[in-house]
């Protein structure tokens, strides 16, 4: 890809707080941020995450985690007071997203914030809500229950068609940020269910919604191993603005249920993207979104909606969509430059750009073809992808003008394997 050489910074625009410095949104959004001139903060509990050593971030501070959450408000709080409307904050995490939405009129003293209110964020990161909206709007979605007892689980079981997924409610300051666990069989579900169950939330979170404790489940789909479609994009507070581009995820990490490693752009289906307005408007939900549906043979069912920054985010910017900037403009108020930005992207016209993490794929393909699990002949298709997608292909780490994230991120896998090495091997060799 073609580098955007950095403008100049640009005196009296505020700066930006990014948080999260080990997921790759924040990475792109501080490449973003930084090749418009804008001075970029991270803050992180580590210095370890890759997005704190990009050249273009010019300040590095430390918080408490935000499972912490309590902590972490107080921290933010007075990181505000003391420089108060110096710093555009967006959210970078399910976590992030809540916590500012709940904190937001204590917040908004301090910080230039485009948040849409914690009926919208948590109606969307809560699947119940999602799904009940979803419906009425019109979107599809899996066959999914919400039990409330043991005889709500044996319905479910004579009622679903196996496999199922146990899923949360939501992934918001969740303890494992487990997706999910398949049960093959009827009677396992309850037993299964009861065991999923012992994964707890924070104690905020269960004081504001105690619901969200018990999980749901989900009829299991296996086009989601390779049939992921997504819309990514902005909407504004008016509904006028509205941007969004279509990918495919070809691979994931793991199979099953996975984080995305390959994307594929695609076409923008316009009675999807219709939908989402129609959801968004529904809630009121205003700012950056990433959302996935299952392709099926018949259908595209609405699984996840991310009101976020989101880990393939640098494919979209690559893509003529500078998300990071959409949500600055907004948040400062400046809607020439928003609408400025939002015509160059409707300009915009692509090469058929893909979205390879090619650490993770690389890895992949080398320890599981090692050891049996990956066929030769799978693994020889991949690398014709990459060959296929060369000059074209979106990194989220590797970047020719900002190298030492990904040497940050490497040593990080390294002291991962030597610590986890179990964790390592189901994840990367056993696929689970």
């Amino acid at each position: 890809m073609v580098e955007q050489a950095p403008r100049a910074r640009v005196e009296g625009r505020p700066s930006v707080l990014l948080f999260s410095a080990g997921f790759y949104g924040t990475l792109a959004a501080a490449r973003c941020f930084g090749r418009n001139g804008i001075d970029v903060t991270v803050a992180d509990p580590t210095k370890l995450g890759p997005a704190s050593w990009s050249r273009y971030v010019g300040r590095r501070v430390q918080c408490p985690p935000e499972s912490r959450a309590e902590e972490f408000i107080a921290w933010l709080l007075d990181f505000g007071r003391r420089e108060p409307r110096q710093h555009v904050l967006y959210p970078t995490s399910d976590e992030l997203a809540w916590l500012v939405s709940v904190h937001r009129d204590a917040l908004s003293e301090f910080f230039h914030l485009y948040d849409p209110g914690v009926d919208a964020v948590y109606g969307l990161l809560n699947k119940r809500k999602l799904f009940e909206v979803g419906q009425e709007v019109g979107l599809r979605l899996p066959r999914t229950w919400f039990p409330e007892s043991e005889a709500d689980l044996s319905a479910v079981a004579k009622e679903a068609g196996f496999p199922v997924l146990i899923k949360p409610t939501t992934q918001i300051l969740y303890s494992t940020h487990r997706k999910g666990h398949p049960v093959s069989e009827p009677a396992q579900l309850i037993e299964e269910y009861r065991a999923f169950s012992r994964d707890g939330y924070a104690d905020m979170l269960v004081r504001f919604d105690p619901a969200v404790t018990r999980p749901m489940v989900q009829e299991f789909h296996p086009e989601a191993a390779q049939g992921i479609y997504s819309l990514s994009g902005f909407m504004d507070e008016t509904g006028e603005v509205f941007e969004v581009r279509g990918a495919m995820k070809v691979l994931q990490r793991p199979r099953r249920l996975g984080v995305g490693v390959c994307f594929e752009s695609a076409p923008v289906r316009a009675d999807l993207a219709e939908g989402l307005k129609r959801l968004c408007r529904r809630l009121r939900y205003h700012g950056v979104f990433e959302v996935e549906f299952i392709q099926t043979k018949d259908d595209f069912l609405l699984i996840d909606f991310n009101p976020r920054y989101y880990g393939q985010m640098a494919f979209d910017i690559a893509r003529g969509l500078p998300l990071p900037l959409l949500a600055y403009h907004a948040a400062v108020g400046d809607r020439d430059a928003l609408l400025r930005e939002v015509k160059a992207a409707r300009e915009w016209r692509g090469r058929g750009e893909a979205f390879c993490n090619r650490i993770s794929l690389e890895m992949l393909l080398n320890l599981q073809r090692l050891s049996g699990a990956l066929p030769g002949d799978e693994a020889r298709q991949w690398r014709r992808w990459m060959e296929e997608h060369r000059g074209i292909l979106v990194d989220p780490l590797i970047d020719s003008d900002d190298l030492v994230p990904t040497a940050v991120e490497v040593a990080q896998i390294l002291y991962f394997t030597a610590r986890h090495p179990r964790a390592f091997v189901r994840a990367m060799v056993l696929n689970r």
